[in-house]
């Protein structure tokens, strides 16, 4: 199963990680592990949890199609 997660900052910029999960969520601090689209190295990305607006996971199987994609 493929995980995309999205960071999104209070400027509305945002940070999109792909092949990734949460390596560490704890009250001040959210911690990304990743696979670099770059150079396909393994890396982590940290936030301090107050310096972000929110994120969201979105885990895809083989099995299901996005939405958008559904006929």
């Amino acid at each position: 199963m493929k995980t995309t997660i999205c960071i999104f900052l209070p400027t509305g910029k945002t940070f999109t990680f792909r092949d990734a999960w949460i390596a560490l969520d704890n009250e001040n601090v959210l911690e990304i592990a990743y696979t670099a689209m770059s150079d396909g190295r393994s890396k982590r990305a940290t936030f301090q949890k107050s310096a972000i607006a929110g994120w969201a996971v979105t885990q895809l199987g083989n099995d299901r199609v996005p939405a958008r994609e559904k006929k």
